[in-house]
């Protein structure tokens, strides 16, 4: 294990001077092209064009090797061993996490000038984005059975089967091609993108989603015979209803309750009709004397006020 460990941290510190390396080259590629791109000569152009294409070749190298580090560090987390030799594992969404970054690498390549004409280079990168998307769908499915969630992960490792019979079909397809121009495979550190390294890994990922698939039809199984173990403990039973609200059926109980006490409360009217029917017998004061006073000469009146 301690062996184990020292030699993937070697691994990943030879990854990290590598890159260093790459982007010390490519800097000084940029900058022979700028000072190539001020001169208009014919030597200045064939120089540009050599430049361009050693750029393109660092540029694809260092995207290769990324996409290796990357699958190399998703073999060391899957054996539980983190960053600086931690223990904690994994789980399958940071997985998920790395295997998104090798697709989009592997995306890159396939864009870069100088390489995505040649059918033979484009095949292979297409072949490990196959294997990396149905890896990608395993882990996926891998946290949907975390969640407990067996249906969804019943789906999703059916669609892993899917993807890895797609992947058969480039890989075999790439290795019908071995004739082509210079493979990209430079080695083998068990992450992929090495000799037979792509046929073994798709291998790996077939017995890895079969047992999968048979563990989460278990456990939907299981979750289907055994309701209320999943749900939690079943909600308390209502208080029974008061005789007076069920006097066609009678439960013959010592603490046979006959009304609700306290009694509920119920909505009234703003206006009850008791007051309606008492206007009509309201009797009003007589104002007649009141409008006599006031009777008399119009300009009295007038003055008056």
């Amino acid at each position: 294990g301690g062996e184990a460990g020292a030699a993937g941290e070697d691994t990943m510190t030879v990854y990290d001077q590598l890159f260093v390396t790459f982007n010390d080259a490519l800097d000084s590629v940029r900058s022979d092209l700028h000072a190539v791109s001020r001169e208009h000569t014919a030597k200045s152009g064939v120089a540009e064009s050599n430049l361009r294409k050693l750029q393109a070749g660092l540029q694809w190298q260092k995207l290769h090797h990324t996409a290796r580090r990357t699958l190399a560090l998703v073999q060391r987390l899957r054996q539980g061993r983190g960053p600086a030799g931690s223990r904690k594992r994994a789980t399958a969404e940071d997985l998920v996490r790395l295997y998104d970054a090798v697709i989009s690498t592997l995306d890159e390549m396939r864009q870069l000038d100088g390489y995505k004409e040649s059918e033979r280079l484009v095949g292979q990168v297409a072949a490990r984005a196959a294997i990396a998307k149905a890896y990608r769908c395993y882990y996926v499915a891998e946290s949907y059975a975390a969640a407990e969630k067996w249906r969804e992960a019943l789906v999703l490792f059916d669609r892993a089967t899917q993807l890895m019979v797609e992947a058969n079909h480039l890989y075999d397809d790439d290795s019908a091609a071995d004739n082509g121009p210079a493979s990209l495979v430079l080695g083998a550190d068990r992450g992929g993108f090495g000799p037979g390294e792509d046929g073994a890994a798709l291998e790996r990922l077939d017995a890895m989603v079969e047992g999968a698939k048979a563990r989460a039809s278990a456990k939907a199984l299981l979750a289907r015979l055994a309701p209320t173990a999943a749900t939690g403990p079943p909600p308390p039973a209502a208080a029974p209803l008061p005789l007076l609200q069920r006097l066609d059926r009678f439960d013959a109980r010592p603490d046979e309750p006959l009304i609700a006490f306290p009694p509920k409360l119920e909505a009234v009217p703003c206006k009850p009709l008791l007051f309606d029917i008492a206007r009509n017998r309201i009797q009003f004061p007589d104002l007649q004397q009141r409008l006599q006073k006031h009777q008399g000469s119009k300009w009295g009146s007038w003055f008056s006020r």
